[in-house]
């Protein structure tokens, strides 16, 4: 039966959009790509996104609704804690750091993280605490259990020595040399089964993530636990269990990982589990300290009602998986995935052959490169290869020098197609002078950029404040234990990273920026 009223309906639905379907057709495209996770490292021109006006639509560039902002801070001991310290006052300088939704940190920087999520309310009086706080070291406690375990071992050695001479002589009254070499010999044996024995059990006989977790909790976190974290930011503190050998970990209402799940919930109840514990299974170096186990009490379910059946969970440094702390933020199928990523990354180390005088440095600095090679696998595939060109990065380096040499990377990556398009929108660059960079009038079109983004970051001022390389080298120079740090040591890193990460924001995340 014909309905005119449904036909006349009909139609009007095919005029409205065939009228209007080139204008939802970029957004519907962008939301596809979004939604399927369709990734790309270089951007389409051919695509509705890519040729956007930068004037007609940038009022949507500007619109971040939606979008959630995850900061990155990576391990490196002290010097991680006190370099984030200059990330988060630039993000607090440009408005940024309120609108964080979520911080994963590793290692030195889950220090910062976990204390200014328990101080975010009053961002001075964070900072002035925390670099307070950082001129107490925290391995003292572990140098004197080490020096009084020695000692023991000594001693030890030496009575047995003693009793092994006093028995010598009750059976060979007159035989001087032979009672001295005997307890000589008794001494020096002992001494070194002891240390073997030691050794062998020095996760009981050497517990120094037990000392180091009470100073953490008497210097930084008083009694705290994960249930005082703030709703928001979330705070996801990063550890890599040896168990499963995946990431675990940490925030205010779960803790584990995939392997420790029943019905899709944690195995574990994190609500009153400590924060120095958590911290300390973050920054757990191998070899140096004891890995950090779990207490029962902490279980809802037992380990086999797991389907996997896995082990109890040791936990060591969370920057052995990964020590810039992206990786939770960039994974899609994370509970901690974000749209923007900003990565304060201070676990760089100058490695270099002069220093490479024995088997022990060559050890070192073996193992200093590998992590180097791990470290730049680990950013390729965190941020650039399954990041970029599909959200938004912003890395900040301690390895970069704090120079105009950015203003021209962020040309090189432009030119490449590596820079998202609400970026050059918002910076007002347009296809044509993009499209110039690798035409004829390349240099030109190329200083042209560079002075549009130099008026558009504030360079004058930004040049002005550039650190000195006198604190560059020093800030370099920091290793990257938990030994107490001078304020001239603290204020040269805060500076390299206050810099540097104001530049990067304004840069490629201009739209987050309070102008």
């Amino acid at each position: 039966m014909f309905r005119p009223i449904f036909c006349a309906k009909i139609f009007c639905y095919i005029i409205y959009f065939r009228i209007f379907a080139n204008s939802f057709q970029e957004e519907y495209s962008y939301v596809v790509r979004l939604i399927f996770n369709i990734k790309s490292t270089k951007y389409n021109r051919n695509s509705p996104i890519y040729k956007r006006s930068s004037t007609t639509n940038l009022k949507k560039v500007m619109d971040n609704k939606g979008k959630k902002i995850g900061l990155a801070l990576s391990g490196g001991g002290y010097r991680a804690a006190a370099y984030h310290i200059g990330s988060l006052r630039a993000l607090h300088r440009l408005g940024v750091l309120d609108k964080v939704d979520v911080i994963s940190s590793v290692s030195g920087g889950s220090i910062t993280a976990a204390y200014y999520a328990l101080h975010k309310d009053n961002y001075e009086d964070f900072e002035e605490g925390f670099i307070k706080r950082l001129s107490k070291g925290v391995l003292w406690s572990s140098y004197i259990y080490l020096v009084v375990a020695v000692c023991l071992l000594f001693a030890m050695s030496v009575a047995m020595g003693h009793l092994i001479g006093f028995l010598t002589r009750v059976f060979f009254p007159n035989e001087f040399i032979l009672t001295g070499i005997f307890a000589t010999l008794g001494g020096v044996i002992t001494f070194f089964i002891l240390l073997v024995l030691f050794l062998k059990y020095s996760f009981v006989t050497l517990p120094t993530s037990n000392f180091i977790s009470r100073l953490y909790n008497k210097v930084f976190f008083k009694e705290a636990s994960l249930g005082d974290l703030p709703d928001s930011p979330v705070l996801c503190i990063n550890s890599t269990n040896v168990a499963t050998q995946l990431p675990f970990y940490f925030s205010k209402t779960t803790m584990g990982e995939y392997a420790y799940r029943v019905g899709g919930k944690s195995i574990f109840d994190a609500t009153h589990f400590s924060i120095a514990k958590a911290v300390m299974a973050s920054s757990c170096v191998p070899y140096g300290f004891t890995p950090i186990t779990i207490d029962k009490k902490y279980l809802r379910e037992e380990y086999d009602s797991c389907p996997n059946k896995p082990g109890a969970p040791k936990l060591i440094d969370g920057g052995v998986y990964d020590n810039q702390g992206a990786h939770k933020l960039s994974q899609n199928k994370s509970r901690f995935h974000t749209d923007f990523i900003i990565v304060s990354d201070a676990g760089n180390s100058a490695i270099s052959a002069a220093g490479t005088t024995n088997i022990f440095n060559l050890a070192m600095q073996t193992i200093n490169l590998m992590m180097e090679r791990i470290k730049k696998m680990q950013r390729a595939d965190n941020l650039y290869e399954s990041y970029v060109g599909k959200e938004h990065c912003a890395y900040v380096p301690l390895e970069w020098d704090c120079s105009e040499r950015l203003v021209q990377g962020f040309v090189d990556n432009l030119k490449k197609g590596n820079v998202h398009p609400d970026v050059w929108q918002a910076h007002a660059i347009t296809e044509e002078e993009i499209g110039s960079l690798k035409g004829s009038q390349s240099i030109s079109a190329n200083e042209a950029i560079v002075m549009k983004l130099k008026q558009a970051i504030n360079w004058d001022t930004l040049a002005q404040q550039i650190p000195q390389k006198e604190s560059e080298d020093l800030a370099r120079s920091i290793g990257t234990n938990l030994t107490a740090l001078s304020s001239k040591k603290i204020e040269s890193l805060i500076k390299h990273s206050s810099w540097l990460a104001e530049v990067q924001i304004r840069l490629y995340m201009p739209m987050l920026v309070n102008h």
